[in-house]
């Protein structure tokens, strides 16, 4: 005997059986942070300029990697920046991002992604003082740093080459699960100014995509601090650290 059925159950086998509508599969998004800073030390710039610097490293502890391609097409075009975000069944997301692209800054002739990684020193009472002079960051594998993590590679599997060179029309950058990008202290641009900063208690605060540009799991692990007092004597300022943050 057949029974007829309402329109919405109906609607419901059609959604089942036909070609194409299926649910897409669980995406596999990546999830930035930041490792501890290290390597706090005063330096002195050019023409006298106080420079705090400090090692910086950002990292993926998500379900998949972090990648992000952008093409153009012609070397006087802009960028169109995507965010490939795979899919547990081999497939993946293309995803626009608004992120753009800076060639150059820090003297390694490659592209950078703008503001993948933001610095700035707080006073502990309040207010912004100081953000980093480096706007800009070519991302890929350079340190292992949760291998334990499920998807994690043993080895690397994005390379510096892929940030490109100025007269290329397509650049690909990415960060394995569980893998680390380190900016050491030496590099250019890996610093805020502190000239003519009264001695007192700061906060140095490290934030992974601080403008929620990317594609990823949880947004409340992207930031890390380091809490530092800084002294002048005799004309030569010293820092002292007084506490950490949290890691990714």
């Amino acid at each position: 005997m057949l029974r007829r059925i309402g329109p919405l159950a109906m609607a419901a086998v059609l959604l089942i059986l036909a070609p194409g509508v299926a649910g897409a599969a669980e995406e596999l998004r990546p999830d930035l942070g930041m490792a501890p800073l290290t390597d706090v030390k005063v330096t002195t710039g050019p023409s006298g300029q106080r420079q705090l610097r400090f090692s910086a490293t950002i990292v993926n502890v998500g379900r998949g990697p972090f990648e992000v391609e952008a093409a153009r097409a012609s070397v006087d075009a802009p960028f169109r920046v995507v965010q490939r975000v795979p899919r547990a069944d081999g497939s993946r997301a293309d995803v626009g991002v608004p992120a753009g692209l800076v060639y150059g800054g820090d003297g390694h002739d490659h592209w950078h992604i703008r503001d993948l990684e933001t610095y700035q020193l707080v006073r502990l009472d309040g207010g912004v003082v100081s953000v980093s002079a480096k706007a800009g960051f070519c991302f890929y594998d350079t340190n292992s740093y949760r291998r334990s993590l499920q998807g994690a590679p043993r080895s690397k599997v994005y390379p510096a080459s892929g940030c490109g060179k100025r007269d290329w029309l397509s650049v690909s950058m990415g960060l394995s699960v569980g893998w680390a990008d380190r900016y050491a202290w030496t590099l250019p641009d890996q610093f805020v100014d502190i000239t003519g900063l009264p001695d007192g208690h700061y906060r140095l605060l490290a934030t992974a995509d601080a403008q929620g540009l990317f594609v990823e799991s949880d947004r409340t692990n992207n930031a890390t601090w380091v809490d530092v007092a800084l002294t002048s004597r005799k004309g030569r300022t010293s820092v002292q650290v007084l506490g950490r943050g949290p890691a990714a």
